[in-house]
């Protein structure tokens, strides 16, 4: 696709998406701009440069069924930004994460998981609005993404694996929250896989978080955020460390 085609077929998908969005009721104020980001790993992304919003698509997601999701995913961001809800204020992130580090010490790969949950508690919020954009058949692809996430066995790393276990929850809790999500489809029974190979602990862990996510509140005042983020982390550092502790005495 020539560049200049690429360009205005983007603009038209950044045009409908806040379209979509301002008849539900979700007006995005900002200026925002769509552009390409060829070497990315990630579909995208969204950051803010001045007054703009910038949402970064990579390359490869150009052609993607998604794309329109994902455009509605991150103006939905923007949207939690333009409000000044506390879910999108870095600072309260840096507070909880730095409570923890002087309390328990944090290890760089058990600080980069938390950073992954918190992104999955702001990603299963923002995401009540993409639901309540799309239609039927972009819901339906929706549930093929998320049973895409889902992990059926365990990695051995016990960090990894509370990340894992994390991710596995939250796909279940995103369909959960819209009444999408089926007992007994390929997605269940790859976590019971993956929950049954960590144990019984795991379980009782990942039914807890996958109820906090499910039940997150995009209202929840700032105090009330920073605790909820702060009792989520502990519960994930402490299956991270639980795990370490027997494979210790393996």
């Amino acid at each position: 696709m020539h560049a200049a085609s690429t360009d205005k077929s983007l603009q038209n998908t950044l045009e409908w998406a806040m379209e979509r969005m301002k008849q539900k009721g979700y007006a995005v104020r900002s200026k925002v701009t769509l552009n390409v980001e060829p070497n990315l790993a990630i579909m995208g992304y969204a950051k803010k440069e001045g007054q703009v919003h910038k949402i970064m698509i990579s390359e490869w997601a150009l052609d993607s069924e998604m794309l329109g999701g994902l455009v509605l995913h991150e103006l939905s961001h923007v949207y939690f930004t333009e409000k000044g809800a506390c879910s999108h204020d870095g600072e309260v992130l840096d507070e909880v994460l730095d409570g923890l580090r002087e309390q328990d010490g944090l290890r760089a790969k058990e600080t980069e998981y938390l950073v992954d949950a918190f992104n999955h508690l702001q990603n299963i919020l923002v995401d009540d609005i993409v639901f309540a954009v799309m239609g039927e058949k972009e819901r339906d692809m929706a549930k093929r993404f998320f049973s895409e996430w889902v992990s059926d066995r365990p990695s051995g790393d016990p960090v990894m694996d509370a990340g894992l276990l994390n991710r596995n929850a939250f796909a279940i809790a995103s369909l959960k929250r819209r009444t999408l999500f089926e007992k007994g489809s390929e997605m269940y029974y790859r976590n019971e896989s993956f929950l049954s190979a960590l144990g019984e602990k795991s379980e009782h862990e990942f039914v807890w978080i996958e109820e906090f996510l499910e039940n997150a509140k995009p209202e929840w005042n700032s105090a009330k955020f920073r605790e909820a983020l702060a009792t989520y982390f502990d519960r994930i550092l402490s299956l991270m460390r639980s795990s370490a502790k027997l494979d210790d005495l393996r």
